[in-house]
């Protein structure tokens, strides 16, 4: 499994956090960030997109999507399970802001 990138996303396209786990430029991860938002039809019950190059494997919650980019070569159950795994890091994170905050 190669994830390139894990992002979160708004419903709209503007990256509120990103991490590249490869060397890559920064103009190419935006460039496929970017991509992301016209690639995924509204009402559609996948999971995933593929391009030519990479797989993007996501996950909507509410007004965001959680996003891996991965390449095409990498185990789509793997990746699977490191999104679900990042889902609920994102989860736990938000409520420990939440509770913090009082």
């Amino acid at each position: 499994m190669v994830v390139l990138a894990a992002s979160v996303l708004s419903k709209s396209g503007k990256v509120l956090v990103s991490r590249q786990f490869v060397d890559m430029t920064r103009i190419r991860i935006e460039g496929l960030l970017a991509a992301f938002p016209k690639l995924v039809g509204t009402g559609k019950q996948h999971t995933y997109v593929e391009t030519e190059n990479v797989r993007y494997v996501y996950q909507p919650i509410e007004a965001l999507y959680l996003l891996l980019v991965t390449n095409k070569q990498s185990n789509i159950l793997e990746d699977l399970e490191t999104l679900r795994l990042l889902s609920k890091l994102v989860c736990i994170s938000c409520s420990l802001i939440y509770f913090l905050s009082f």
